[in-house]
Order: structure tokens, then C-alpha cells, then sequence
């Protein structure tokens, strides 16, 4: 991969706005808003059930438990679900048996998310600034173990240190813009635990935090609340999709406006916004299969240039 001029890296710093990224987004979700929208429903029901039953108040076993659940499964899951939406925005196709992705490569994926979890509570000591910025720098080390599972653990995350230099406060404001669809997204949800809360005494649940803990714990596996958070699976597909934009911009893999790519990305044929006039231009890339320097033929013969030269010996 040809080295940027502005990054001195293998990666790009990524000019686009989040409008063109939220754009291409649209473009590659285009009839697979349900299709992804299922699979992130998948995931929360994997991972919150289990929990929900499991983390039973006033017992430490069973809470151990309902915890190692947590840590084991949200590496395979995390990486099920990057593989999936590099496929999406790709224009691939996949679906929820792409989670089965995950626990093929479910011990790189746990030993990468522990090591993610434990590096950004370390910089989170320092203070909550930091950690936001240790999150950003290793926030694509799984879409890169996606794309290359034969990677180490701790090779992704050096890369997507290296990835994301320069170009952390272009994700946090990307991540930023989706605050508005989130916020209207959780009003459903808001609502309906509200009115959960007031079935209890809200005086003596606050007076211990086990009673507290536990009525919490009663509100959320509510199937009404559940359902009430729909809409924030669809911002999330919406996001997930966008940050797919971002990574692909970032490692180089596609181009707005023209330069290289490396995808063909029927999703992101059209209009989008250049990053530098604000114009719309045409989404380009570069073919995958490149015709082999020996099938070229050894001479070329320009017609226009042959004639130029003629003229020339002819004047001469």
C-alpha cells in the first residue's frame, strides 16, 4: 500500500466529512436496513440474556459467572459484528451467520478485546480525557483482525494506533454528529423505564444499593423495554456502517473524488460531497484484477502521436 504524503504511514488521514461518510453509509444500508437491524438484535440478546439471568442479586456465584460470560463473549461478538459490516459497506453478502465469524477466531477475539479493555481503563486513571483518546487509537483494531484474522492480537492493536493517528478527532466527530438520532432514538426506551420506575417505591429503593441494583435489573428484562429500544439498533447499523466508511478511507481502501481503491463498491457509485470544494463528484476506485504485465503487448501505438510526428518530419 503506497505511503500518504500528509501521514507518513500506510494509512491516510482521512479529509472526507462525516456527511460524505454518513452518505456512503445510506448508499451501502440501501435494503439491508432490516437485515442489519436483526443481526445487532441478535447480538444484544446473546449477550444480555444470559446476563440477565444469571446475575441473580445476593448471589456472588452466579454473578462471577453472569461476569466471565460478559468478558468471554463480547470479543467473538465484537468481531462477528466488524466482519459483518466490512461486508455490508462492501457490498457482500452476509447476515447473522456471520457472528459465526467471531467464534471461529473466538480466542484472538477475547485475548484482543481484554487487552482493548485493559489498555483503555489504565488510560482512564489518568483521567477520563485520556481514555476517550485510548479508545479512539484502538478503535478499528477489530475491523483490521476482520480483515485479516492470521493477525495477532496486539499487531491490531498497533496498527490501529497507527491507523488512527491523525485522525481520532475525525471518528469522535463522525460518532458526534450520530448524537441527535441517538438521543431521539432512546426517547421510547427513556419513557417506557419511566413509568416502570414509578410501580416502585422509589424512597425505599434508593435507600440501599442492592435493592437498587435489583430493580434496575427488573426494569430492563421488561420485554416492553426491550422493545422500546429498537430504534437505537437502527442508529447503531447507521453508525457501524459509517465508521466501516471511515476505516476504509483511513487504511486506503477506497477514495472520494478520485485516487486509489482497492474494493468495488457498487453502494458507493453515485454523488457524494468532495471534501475540499463541497462540490459533488463521483465516487471512484481502482479494479481489483489488474491485467499482468505479460499479457500487455510489447509496443503501443498512439494514432495521434504518430500523426503529430509525421507533421513534424514533414515540416522539417
Amino acid at each position: 500500500m503506497p505511503y500518504d504524503n500528509m501521514s507518513y504511514s500506510p494509512y491516510r488521514i482521512v479529509q472526507e466529512t462525516p456527511r460524505t461518510m454518513r452518505a456512503l453509509a445510506r448508499q451501502a444500508l440501501a435494503g439491508r436496513w432490516l437485515e442489519s437491524f436483526l443481526l445487532l438484535v441478535v447480538v444484544a440478546a446473546i449477550s444480555s440474556v444470559p446476563q440477565m439471568i444469571l446475575n441473580a442479586p445476593g448471589n456472588a456465584v452466579l454473578s462471577f459467572v453472569a461476569t466471565l460470560y460478559s468478558l468471554l463473549i463480547q470479543g467473538p461478538l465484537s468481531l462477528g459484528v466488524a466482519y459483518y459490516f466490512i461486508k455490508l459497506f462492501r457490498q457482500q453478502e452476509g447476515g447473522i451467520d456471520d457472528l459465526r465469524y467471531g467464534a471461529s477466531y473466538a480466542a484472538k477475539a477475547i485475548a484482543l478485546y481484554l487487552h482493548m479493555i485493559i489498555r483503555i481503563f489504565l488510560w482512564s486513571l489518568l483521567f477520563v480525557i485520556p481514555g476517550i483518546i485510548a479508545a479512539l487509537r484502538y478503535s478499528m483494531a477489530f475491523n483490521i483482525l476482520a480483515d485479516d484474522p492470521g493477525k495477532a492480537p496486539v499487531q491490531c492493536l498497533m496498527e490501529s494506533s497507527e491507523m488512527m493517528r491523525g485522525n481520532k478527532m475525525g471518528l469522535f466527530i463522525l460518532a458526534l454528529t450520530f448524537i441527535g438520532w441517538a438521543l431521539l432514538a432512546s426517547i421510547p426506551q427513556s419513557l417506557v423505564e419511566g413509568i416502570q420506575m414509578r410501580a416502585f417505591d422509589l424512597g425505599a429503593v434508593m435507600q440501599t444499593p442492592e435493592l437498587y441494583y435489583e430493580t434496575v435489573a427488573k426494569i430492563s428484562s421488561n420485554p416492553l423495554v426491550a422493545l422500546a429500544g429498537v430504534p437505537m439498533y437502527i442508529v447503531n447499523a447507521y453508525l457501524n456502517t459509517a465508521e466501516v466508511a471511515f476505516y476504509d478511507l483511513a487504511n486506503g481502501n477506497l477514495s472520494v473524488g478520485g485516487g486509489m481503491g482497492g474494493y468495488d463498491y457498487y453502494g458507493a457509485k453515485g454523488s457524494v460531497e468532495d471534501p475540499f470544494t463541497g462540490e459533488n463528484v463521483t465516487f471512484t476506485d481502482v479494479p481489483t484484477e489488474v491485467k499482468p504485465a505479460e499479457d500487455l503487448p510489447e509496443t503501443f501505438e498512439d494514432p495521434e502521436l504518430k500523426e503529430a510526428e509525421s507533421r513534424y518530419s514533414d515540416e522539417e
